[in-house]
């Protein structure tokens, strides 16, 4: 039987409301709903949304399989790992990273286990909803994506059906990565691997590129890497310590790559007690080169000053987070 375009994503439509009205949920999505635990209170980062840039789907011409309206940018990302919600990422679909991860500082007693990967995640869920919430490697994730296809009769004679098409449209993939290697940059994360090494999938969800922005090497692997460490020793003081790490996003291509330069890497947290009452908070903030040092902030001044660099309103914390 053969089934138009339109009738299809009908009936692609169909499935995902039923499958909500059952208990299903993506961990991609509008909101985060399911993840909002990684913030203090609750309370989600005002103002970020507006400074993302669309995503690249070409409207005239879209994947038999797609839904446009879950193509928002940004995504709104749980980040799961063995069926496990580890941190929140708000991801630009347009540029290809995110624009800030929110989570919850857990150190174990050692950090040996924080080893680095060669080999990143990826997020299948923003091409599809309806597939596993996990994040998967990209082998796994174009099994996933071609079993969907076959699943609801989408064709991959079009190469716009094709999973690895559909995958590099809607996120970055090792290529991108390995092209601004070359010109000095690296995979910088924005949460961290030293700061999941609680629980060894936790410090295994931080390896997706998702999680991950394009980093001057001098900057990822000295400074920047010096202020996680002391973050560590700041969070024993408290009971609990939500983290927000983000970027300033730039508009200069990084050599041949898709990607853009970040001008600067954020930092902002606030740290509890164990009656979830502000003991302390702080902000650092870089910019994107290697001689650039990690400068300290208290949160209202780096409010302002993220402000004047975005160009927007934002509010990070509220309540006592906000001294």
């Amino acid at each position: 039987m053969n089934i138009s375009a339109d009738n299809m994503k009908l009936l692609l439509i169909i499935s995902l409301f039923f499958g909500a009205l059952i208990g299903a949920h993506a961990e991609v999505s509008n909101n985060f709903d399911n993840c909002k635990n990684y913030f203090y209170k609750q309370q989600i980062p005002r103002g970020f949304e507006g400074i993302a840039k669309a995503d690249l789907f070409d409207r005239n011409d879209l994947p038999d399989g797609i839904i446009v309206n879950d193509l928002g940018s940004p995504a709104y990302i749980c980040q799961t790992f063995d069926s496990t919600s580890w941190f929140a990422t708000l991801y630009d679909r347009g540029r290809l990273m995110p624009l800030y991860s929110a989570y919850i500082l857990e150190s174990g007693k050692s950090s040996e286990i924080c080893k680095r990967h060669d080999a990143f995640s990826l997020e299948p869920q923003l091409v599809y909803r309806g597939v596993d919430k996990n994040m998967k490697f990209i082998d796994e994730a174009k099994r996933q994506l071609k079993a969907y296809n076959k699943e609801h009769n989408i064709e991959e004679q079009k190469p716009k059906n094709r999973p690895i098409f559909l995958l590099q449209t809607s996120q970055a993939i090792d290529e991108d990565y390995t092209k601004v290697r070359e010109v000095g940059y690296g995979r910088g994360h924005i949460n961290p691997c030293g700061h999941q090494t609680a629980h060894k999938e936790g410090y295994k969800a931080t390896f997706t590129l998702t999680n991950v922005v394009p980093i001057v090497n001098e900057l990822n692997n000295n400074y920047w890497s010096k202020y996680e460490k002391e973050m560590i020793n700041m969070a024993e003081q408290c009971t609990r310590m939500y983290v927000i790490t983000g970027i300033v996003p730039g508009n200069v291509p990084i050599g041949e790559s898709r990607l853009t330069s970040p001008t600067h890497v954020w930092n902002a947290y606030c740290c509890v007690d164990n009656n979830d009452k502000p003991m302390k908070s702080g902000a650092a903030l870089a910019d994107n080169k290697n001689d650039s040092k990690v400068e300290p902030y208290n949160i209202l001044d780096f409010q302002s000053k993220l402000q004047s660099l975005l160009n927007v309103n934002i509010e990070l914390f509220k309540d006592g987070c906000m001294k």
